[in-house]
């Protein structure tokens, strides 16, 4: 018979009734407990998801301390993912799923994966591209042969590094075959003063990423029009005998012509429901690893810190990162990134909409 697992959610914003939907829907959870510093949001979002008062609590702490769970989603802004789960683990809760990105500097982010080594319980990162039939398609392509030895792939990406270029960097990765990085050269730029849910985000990013099996990554963030065919968010992967179009409708170039593939009819399994059958899986030791571990998602956060470095210091960046700070906060406390345009403001505001 199979076990159920008790689950709460702290952070009851927009992404939260994604983790609240899975809970329902998934046969081996049950959603009993939230928490949320915003009262009024709180109680709206308890009394959609049939959660009575008594369970939920307007800090993350009283949770931990009142209820017993298995599960939880770490669902609120970027800044508190690191204290949050760091708590979460200290507590023993077996399973963490923490909402991407990881953390907002490598210094975290590591904190985060000692707190989970020394209490024994599973962190993953909510990197759901890995479960998309194009991600998982394109990944078995390439490792096949049949476009050659990659040399290359393209991601156009918007709205701040660790808003959305967390998720074409893990999908990339994923698609190479989680290989490390080598090195890493970028350049930002911040002339407004632009924030995405209170932390300071560039304007412009670009990076280019060099892993141990030589491929190159080029990351572009939030540059100008024009745009290229491949249209934002989907990575061009470029082979010495061919190219995949990574996308909803896969295509592939090479030597025997264009090829495209499209996901099976019937319903996938995909998402948040795969992410935690995996992470269920892994608790009861039926198997040893996650492809959403906080192990693999460190080091989307060591590639994004290496842009900001590389701008920083003006200078390649080689693997492993030694700095654990967030080097754009730094450059802005320095006053490297002096804002040419007044004004500050929150590219995700209204948040609730």
């Amino acid at each position: 018979m199979k076990k159920n697992y008790r689950a709460a959610i702290i952070g009851c914003g927009m992404i939260a009734a994604e983790h609240a939907k899975m809970y329902a829907e998934h046969e081996q959870t049950e959603l009993i407990a939230l928490a949320d510093i915003h009262p009024d949001h709180l109680k709206k979002f308890s009394e959609k998801w049939g959660i009575p008062g008594q369970s939920t609590y307007t800090d993350h702490i009283s949770l931990l301390k009142n209820e017993k769970i298995d599960l939880v989603s770490v669902c609120t802004w970027h800044g508190s993912h690191a204290e949050i789960s760091i708590d979460c683990a200290e507590k023993g809760i077996p399973g963490i799923i923490c909402e991407k990105p990881m953390a907002t500097s490598l210094g975290e982010a590591k904190k985060m994966l000692l707190a989970a080594k020394n209490n024994k319980v599973k962190l993953t990162v909510e990197h759901t591209r890995r479960y998309k039939y194009d991600s998982i398609k394109a990944r078995e392509l390439i490792g096949s042969g049949v476009i050659g030895k990659v040399q290359a792939i393209h991601v156009r990406t918007q709205g701040g590094m660790l808003n959305w270029a967390t998720h074409l960097i893990d999908q990339v990765r994923y698609l190479l075959g989680d290989p490390e990085m080598e090195w890493t050269f970028g350049q930002i730029e911040r002339k407004t003063d632009r924030y995405e849910r209170l932390e300071p985000a560039e304007d412009r990013a670009m990076g280019i990423i060099c892993f141990s099996n030589g491929a190159r990554m080029i990351l572009e963030s939030d540059l100008p029009k024009p745009g290229l065919e491949s249209g934002n968010n989907k990575p061009v992967v470029y082979g010495t005998t061919g190219q995949i179009f990574v996308g909803p409708k896969l295509r592939m170039l090479n030597g025997e012509g264009w090829h495209e593939y499209e996901p099976p009819m019937e319903s996938e399994r995909g998402g948040l429901l795969a992410h935690t059958d995996e992470l269920i899986h892994w608790m009861e030791g039926d198997t040893d690893s996650h492809r959403c571990s906080g192990e693999q998602a460190i080091k989307d956060i060591e590639i994004m810190m290496s842009i900001y470095e590389s701008a920083r210091s003006k200078n390649i960046v080689l693997s492993p990162l030694l700095v654990r700070d967030n080097p754009l906060k730094e450059m802005l406390k320095n006053g490297d990134l002096p804002v040419m345009i007044p004004g500050e403001y929150d590219f995700r505001y209204p948040y609730w909409e």
